[in-house]
């Protein structure tokens, strides 16, 4: 009974919040098509020969921008969202800007921060706050693209989805922007600009799920990313490496039998490792210094990409999770790619590991 009676309390809390809010700024509608084309120039950007598209860069005069930390971004012009540039997710499906769950709830926060210049938003909502595989592959190569389109130095603030993570500090350090530009997108969630300047999600495709959009990485990021991030080293030590995501705080692709694998791996002299203890340059040193790296689907695995030539790779993966990520990384990087699948079922629960490693199949691939 008391459970019922918050949860009523809440909806009419969060009505009262949003006709405070219509009345502040307006009722929310979509963007017709002809007042998204009047109102937003649109450049068309190529990273470099390899690259399988073009990527498109939407500048936006007087707009701002709401987030709502979990599935939605709307980028708002005068009380109208606007699709292309609005991001709305569904069980990781992008879906169409009507489905944006902020023109339901309107933007619940006064504007926090009030930029009168050129700002260029990175922000999607959670996927890439703290994860690493999303900040390689959505953040990074956003970056890139606006490398290409123009100087950073031209823009008065850069809109982050998060800046407390070090890989995040890190890997930003290489594009020479002065920190001071920086604004944490986790903690702002309501910002106007005089411009905004947005480009185009590298892999993200309307109603397809992420896992299977992702799959098909653009060879002209990979490059990019070895190029923008890989340090010549003259000095290969053929290194055996297990990546251990027994440390994830989520509940996929971890494995049941983990003791018999750190047995497994120990006789053969390999490194276990746990990624979050080591810095963005260790992570992709180790990777190119290896001969040998097997590991459960995760997102350390995105270092792949700095690999050698010839590197065996073992991915683990639950029966039901299917994503091509890892072998087309492996693919364009000329990697020895082998996937071994769990022998028992996904459990019901969600909760225990997904994975059963079957210590004779895994003892042959990495002979």
């Amino acid at each position: 009974m008391k459970f019922f009676l918050k949860l009523k309390l809440k909806n009419i809390y969060f009505k009262i919040i949003k006709l405070i809010f219509d009345k502040i700024y307006g009722k929310l509608e979509v963007s017709n098509i002809s007042f998204f084309s009047n109102e937003i120039k649109i450049a068309e950007i190529s990273l470099n020969k390899l690259s399988k598209k073009k990527y498109k860069v939407y500048s936006i005069p007087n707009a701002r921008i709401y987030n709502d930390l979990k599935e939605n971004v709307a980028v708002i012009k005068e009380k109208k969202i606007l699709n292309e540039v609005s991001i709305q997710l569904e069980d990781n499906h992008l879906k169409d800007v009507s489905y944006n769950k902020i023109l339901k709830t309107g933007t619940r926060k006064l504007i926090q921060k009030k930029i009168y210049g050129n700002v260029l938003s990175l922000v999607q909502g959670f996927s890439a706050i703290d994860n690493y595989g999303h900040w390689i592959l959505d953040i990074i190569p956003k970056l890139f693209i606006i490398e290409k389109y123009s100087n950073f130095d031209n823009f008065d603030a850069i809109y982050l989805p998060n800046i407390k993570k070090k890989f995040q500090i890190d890997s930003l350090k290489y594009f020479n922007i002065d920190p001071k530009k920086y604004i944490d997108g986790s903690k702002f969630t309501h910002i106007y600009a005089e411009n905004l300047t947005i480009p185009q999600h590298p892999y993200w495709q309307l109603n397809k799920y992420q896992m299977e959009t992702v799959a098909n990485i653009d060879p002209g990021v990979i490059n990019y990313l070895k190029s923008k991030f890989l340090k010549i080293n003259n000095n290969f030590q053929g290194k055996k490496l297990f990546i251990d995501r027994s440390d994830s705080k989520y509940f996929h692709s971890q494995i049941e039998n983990i003791d018999e694998l750190y047995k497994l791996f120990k006789s053969h002299d390999f490194e276990i490792l746990k990624l979050t203890n080591f810095s963005f340059q260790e992570q992709i040193s180790l990777f190119n210094d290896a001969k040998i790296v097997v590991g459960a689907h995760g997102a350390g695995l995105c270092n792949l990409i700095f690999c050698r030539s010839k590197t065996k790779v073992i991915e683990i993966s639950n029966k039901e999770f299917k994503c091509d990520l890892f072998k087309n990384i492996s693919k364009f990087n000329n990697l020895e790619y082998h996937k071994l699948l769990s022998t028992s079922d996904v459990p019901k629960n969600r909760i225990n590991p997904d994975i059963k490693v079957s210590i004779d199949d895994l003892s042959r691939l990495i002979r």
